[in-house]
C-alpha cells in the first residue's frame, strides 16, 4: 500500500516548503537555553522578546505577558481576555489588565503600573508566585525556605519575603554565589528559565492532582489493587456504564474469568446496539450464565468442546485477542487480518498460537495491544485491568471506525482506507493527558500527539510543530481532508500548536494540561481565529 503513496521525503522534493522564520533571539547562555528555545515554542513569548538580547533587563509589561500565556495554558483558557482595560492611565495593555484583574500584578498606585519598566528580581518572585496561586496551587504542601543560606536575604522586602521562600523551596528560584540580589533586574534569560521551571512544576503537580483524584474516585467505587497506568481508561469505562456488576468492588490486578470477559462484551454490545440482548437458551453444562450464552451466540466466545465453557477458567492474553477481535466483527468491524503488522517485531510473537495470530496483528494495528515494546506474553494471564483498557481502545476505535464507514469499506481505495484508520486511531486517544513534551503512548504535547499518531502507520517527520509545518503539502484552509495537519499561532508571528484534522470542521488534538486530548471546531473560536495553516503527509 505504501508503495502507492508517495512518500513524505519525495515530496518535500517537489515542494519548496515555507517555513516561518525561527526566532532570532541573541546572546542566549547555555544554562539558559533549553529553557528559552522551550518557551519560544511553547508560544510564551511575547513578540517584544523574539528579536531580544536576551542579557537585557525584561520589563513588567512583558513579565505580565509571559505570565497571562503560561497561566492561559495551565487553566485552559487561551481565548479568555480582561473584562476592562481601564484600570491604569500609563497601559490599556490587555495582557496586563488581565493579570491585574487575576491577582498576579499589582500597580503602583495613583493610576500608574509602569510596563516599560524593568523587573527586579523579587517582584519577579512575587509575580511568579501570585500567578501559580491563582493557577490553584496550594502552597500548604512545601515548606518555604527559610532563606539563612543568603546573605542578603535581610535586604529582601517584606511583601517577597513569602514568596521567595516557597519558590527557593520548589527550585524555581535558586540565587547564585550565596546571594538572592532581590533589587537587582532581572534579564530576559534569567526571568524566561525561571518561569519555565514554574511552569513545569505546576503542570506536574497539576497532573498529580487529576491523578490521586481519580485514583480516590475509583477506589470510592471499590476497585482497589488498580495500577497507575490503568485509572484513565478504567475510569472511562465506569463513566460510560460499561463495567459489569460482577466486578463490583473487584481487585483490578486478579486475572479475569472467561465469564467475566463475556459479561463486559454483552454489556458492551447493548451500548452499541440501544438495546438489551436476551439469549435463547443455555448452551453449556457448566454454566446457566446468561452473559455467557448470549455472548456465545453472538459469536463473540466459543466453548471447549462437550459441552463446556469454563466460566471461571483465567482468560490467557491470546484467548483475550481473539475474543476481542470476534466481538469487533459482531459489532461491524469488517477486518479480521493485518498485513501491515508482523508479529516478528516481538521477542515471543512466535509463541502465539496459529489461531490468535491474525486477532494479535490486528489488536497491534489498531493500537490496543501495545505490549512492553519486546514481548506479548500471549500464555500470560490477563489481569481485569489490563482486559478493561485495552477493550476500551478496541471500541473505541471500532465504534469510531463505524461512525464513518456506515456502508463498510469495499469501495474504499488503500489511500482512503489508511486516512480512515489514521484517523480512527487519533480518536481512540481523546481524553489522554496532556504533557509538555508527552510523546506517547500515556500522555501528549501537541506535536507529540500528532507525531505519535503517523508514526504507529510508518509515517516519521520534525517533533516541533514549528517544524512539522514544513513537512508536508501546504493546503488552505478549503482544501483540508481528514489526517491533514493544522497550526495554529497564539502570538500571530510564529506557529505554536498542532492538531490533525478529522473533517467536517473538526480536529484533535493535545490541547492543554487542563483539557488534554481534546475534539475542537475550526470554524469558530479561539481555534478560528488564531489558525495559521495546514500541510498535508501523506498524498494519495
Amino acid at each position: 500500500m505504501k508503495k502507492r503513496i508517495l512518500a513524505i521525503l519525495l515530496v518535500l522534493s517537489l515542494v519548496v516548503a515555507c517555513i516561518p522564520a525561527a526566532s532570532a533571539y541573541s546572546n542566549v547562555a547555555p544554562w539558559a537555553k533549553e529553557s528559552v528555545d522551550s518557551m519560544y515554542q511553547l508560544g510564551f513569548l511575547p513578540q517584544s522578546l523574539n528579536s531580544a538580547d536576551m542579557t537585557r533587563r525584561i520589563t513588567r509589561g512583558e513579565m505580565c505577558k509571559i505570565a497571562v500565556a503560561v497561566f492561559n495554558q495551565l487553566m485552559g483558557t487561551p481565548d479568555v481576555g480582561p473584562h476592562s482595560t481601564d484600570h491604569f492611565d500609563d497601559t490599556s495593555d490587555p495582557d496586563i489588565c488581565y493579570a491585574f484583574e487575576q491577582g498576579i500584578v499589582s500597580g503602583y498606585g495613583n493610576g500608574k503600573f509602569g510596563p516599560n519598566e524593568p523587573l527586579t528580581r523579587q517582584d519577579f518572585i512575587k509575580i511568579t508566585f501570585n500567578m501559580m496561586c491563582t493557577a490553584y496551587w496550594n502552597p500548604t504542601v512545601v515548606t518555604p525556605d527559610p532563606l539563612t543560606a543568603f546573605g542578603d536575604s535581610d535586604k529582601i522586602s517584606e511583601y517577597a519575603r513569602t514568596a521567595t521562600g516557597y519558590l527557593v523551596a520548589l527550585g524555581i528560584v535558586k540565587g547564585s554565589d550565596g546571594s538572592m540580589k532581590p533589587l537587582a533586574y532581572t534579564s530576559c534569560q534569567e526571568a524566561i528559565t525561571m518561569f519555565f521551571r514554574a511552569y513545569q512544576y505546576l503542570e506536574n503537580w497539576m497532573r498529580q492532582q487529576n491523578e490521586e483524584s481519580k485514583t480516590i474516585e475509583i477506589l470510592n467505587q471499590g476497585y482497589y489493587g488498580i495500577s497507575t497506568w490503568a485509572i484513565l481508561e478504567v475510569q472511562e469505562m465506569q463513566k460510560r456504564g460499561m463495567i459489569p456488576d460482577c466486578l463490583n468492588n473487584c481487585n483490578m490486578a486478579s486475572p479475569i474469568t472467561r465469564a467475566q470477559m463475556c459479561s463486559i462484551a454483552v454489556l458492551a454490545y447493548e451500548k452499541v446496539t440501544g438495546k438489551e440482548y436476551t439469549p435463547s437458551g443455555t448452551h453449556f453444562k457448566d454454566t446457566d450464565n446468561p452473559d455467557v450464552n448470549a455472548a456465545y451466540e453472538l459469536g463473540i466466545v466459543d466453548g471447549y468442546g462437550n459441552g463446556r465453557f469454563g466460566p471461571n477458567d483465567t482468560l490467557t492474553r491470546e484467548q483475550f485477542f481473539k475474543i476481542m477481535a470476534n466481538f469487533m466483527k459482531t459489532i461491524g468491524y469488517p477486518r479480521e487480518d493485518s498485513r501491515a503488522v508482523s508479529l516478528g517485531q516481538y521477542k515471543d510473537g512466535s509463541s502465539v498460537a496459529s489461531w490468535a495470530q491474525a486477532p494479535a496483528r490486528v489488536m497491534i494495528y489498531i493500537g490496543a495491544v501495545r505490549g512492553d515494546g519486546k514481548n506479548l506474553n500471549p500464555k500470560n494471564p490477563t489481569t481485569i485491568e489490563e482486559a478493561i483498557a485495552i477493550f476500551l481502545r478496541c471500541f473505541k476505535y471500532t465504534t469510531v471506525w463505524i461512525e464513518e464507514h456506515p456502508d463498510g469499506e469495499e469501495s474504499m481505495t488503500e489511500y482512503e482506507a489508511l486516512i480512515s484508520d489514521l484517523v480512527a486511531f487519533a480518536r481512540s486517544f481523546e481524553g489522554y493527558p496532556y504533557v509538555y513534551g508527552g510523546n506517547g503512548p500515556n500522555s501528549f504535547d501537541c506535536s507529540g500527539f500528532v507525531l505519535y499518531v503517523y508514526k504507529h502507520f510508518g509515517y516519521s517527520f520534525s517533533r516541533g510543530a514549528q517544524e512539522q509545518y514544513g513537512d508536508g503539502i501546504k493546503v488552505t484552509k478549503e482544501e483540508l481532508l481528514p489526517g491533514d495537519l493544522v497550526f495554529f499561532s497564539g502570538n500571530g508571528y510564529y506557529i505554536t500548536h498542532v492538531g490533525l484534522y478529522l473533517g467536517q470542521g473538526q480536529f484533535i488534538h493535545a490541547s492543554n494540561p487542563t483539557r488534554g486530548v481534546v475534539i475542537d471546531t475550526l470554524w469558530s473560536g479561539y481555534y478560528s481565529s488564531h489558525y495559521w495553516g495546514g500541510c498535508r503527509i501523506i498524498v494519495e
